[in-house]
């Protein structure tokens, strides 16, 4: 699974780095997800939970 972030859609409300703050977190003043640090149900949920939309799932192992 990958996650995608579209930083002209985020309205920086912070749930997912709330919500998981070990997969989604700044470093360096950059915004970075990391989704080996959770289980897919869980970012799954912080990604549908996202207020603007700006995270999605993509699914890498379809064609």
């Amino acid at each position: 699974m990958k996650v995608a972030y579209d930083a002209k859609t985020c309205i920086h409300a912070g749930n997912c780095v709330n919500s998981l703050p070990a997969v989604f977190k700044i470093v360096n003043e950059q915004f970075v997800i990391d989704p080996k640090r959770a289980s897919e149900a869980e970012i799954r949920q912080t990604v549908a939970s996202c207020p603007s939309g700006a995270l999605q799932i993509t699914d890498t192992d379809m064609p």
